[in-house]
């Protein structure tokens, strides 16, 4: 805007120029989700579950290096057992990122797996997984 334009508004500042940002909000408690992401992490590594369902909180390395275990697990012989999570601990480690470590039982073998949370676009991505 040009100072002509602002005397005849009445207004002495320029209109902001980026109206579009949505103000900085902290997420809510990741808890839920490092649940549904292990349980459908520890499905894809017996190559019972797609990855579909939760490929929006992945972050591309980690969505391609699950697709990878999910295809030789589903090579692999024998039946795949269900996963179900034992229990579930979250670290905030500021604001913007968390880190959680699940205990999930598949089948007859119990597994750990860390997951680290970083926010991003307004919602949780994991951008890092391991399984041991």
């Amino acid at each position: 805007m040009t100072a002509i334009a602002l005397e005849r508004s009445g207004t002495s500042t320029p209109p902001d120029p980026t109206p579009w940002q949505r103000p900085r909000v902290v997420l809510g408690d990741p808890t839920p989700l490092a649940c549904t992401v292990t349980k459908a992490i520890a499905e894809a590594f017996t190559g019972t579950a797609s990855l579909a369902p939760i490929n929006r909180w992945l972050a591309p390395s980690v969505r391609e290096k699950l697709a990878r275990q999910q295809s030789l697990a589903r090579r692999a012989p024998g039946a795949p057992a269900p996963a179900r999570i034992h229990r579930a601990r979250i670290d905030r480690v500021n604001a913007d990122v968390a880190e959680a470590a699940v205990v999930v039982d598949i089948g007859n073998r119990t597994r750990a797996v860390a997951l680290r949370f970083e926010m991003a676009h307004g919602r949780w991505l994991v951008t890092s997984a391991d399984v041991l």
